[in-house]
């Protein structure tokens, strides 16, 4: 677990959210699949996701933090 993905958790836990899926998240990852191409699914990217659709976060913080989170996870260990 990065140091991003503690905070985003710790922040959706705080203010109460939590992520689920829309139809529109449902279509567009079958979309993804039928065009061959592959999901990872990324439980802090769907928190983030989420606390933005809550009003938690701007879009801006978001991207800010989903930055952080990828570039932590290509840290080596």
């Amino acid at each position: 677990m990065t140091k991003t993905s503690e905070y985003v958790a710790e922040l959706a836990e705080r203010e109460g959210v939590e992520y689920s899926a829309t139809f529109a998240d449902q279509w567009a990852e079958a979309a993804v699949n039928v065009l061959g191409d592959a999901i990872t699914r990324n439980a802090t990217d769907d928190l983030l996701v989420a606390l933005v659709r809550a009003g938690k976060l701007s879009a801006r913080e978001m991207v800010a933090l989903v930055m952080a989170h990828h570039r932590e996870l290509r840290q080596p260990a």
